[in-house]
């Protein structure tokens, strides 16, 4: 499936729905001439992927399954087609490449034998576990030396920093003192070089 965006966000619903529970609402159905879809739980990650555990039931049969549903998602409140909210969405059985989803969705979802729903799982606890351990590694003082250089105004590059606490928010000292907020620092590809503590 392509992409859908809508204005209806923008003129109606901002301000009574954050955009996980206005996706919520557009992927449930009760249509009585189709299959319901109920939203047991969901999660916006960083307001551009959306994960649901969606329980599918045929009115049929009364046999309902739990499955994955998987969302990219775009925001974009200055288009000026007032087009702000847009999203693609596909379920697990399709392989998506974002690896975000709590455990406490996966844990909600039936058992499957679909090979590209069950690498998909996979892959988002390997991926959990490893932010983790990433975690772990950030700790006041330690020196990260980044796979790739970081790009930052004036085009300068800058690869090794230091660990720094500021509340609960992380910041990084670079080689030459200046102070750095780098974006999802943990999904970054890194090194500890020194693990040394700050007194």
């Amino acid at each position: 499936m392509g992409w859908t965006t809508t204005s209806d966000y923008e003129r109606h619903a901002k301000g009574h729905f954050t955009i996980r529970e206005y996706l919520d609402r557009e992927f449930a159905s009760d249509h009585p001439d189709f299959t319901r879809l109920q939203v047991l739980d969901s999660s916006l990650y960083g307001k551009t992927e959306y994960y649901a555990a969606i329980r599918s039931t045929d009115r049929e049969t009364g046999k309902s399954i739990v499955f994955a549903l998987i969302a990219l998602v775009s925001y974009k409140p200055r288009d000026p087609d007032g087009h702000t909210l847009g999203w693609k969405d596909m379920s697990e059985r399709s392989g998506p490449y974002c690896h975000n989803c709590p455990e406490r969705i996966l844990a909600l979802l039936d058992d499957t034998d679909n090979l590209n729903a069950l690498e998909w799982r996979r892959r988002c606890r390997e991926h959990r576990a490893e932010k983790r351990e990433a975690g772990k590694a950030f700790q006041e003082g330690a020196v990260i030396r980044f796979k790739m250089p970081l790009v930052f105004s004036g085009g300068i590059e800058r690869r090794e920093f230091t660990v720094e606490k500021h509340g609960r928010a992380l910041r990084f000292r670079a080689e030459d003192g200046v102070l750095c907020r780098i974006p999802r620092a943990r999904e970054r590809a890194f090194e500890v070089i020194d693990t040394r503590a700050v007194p």
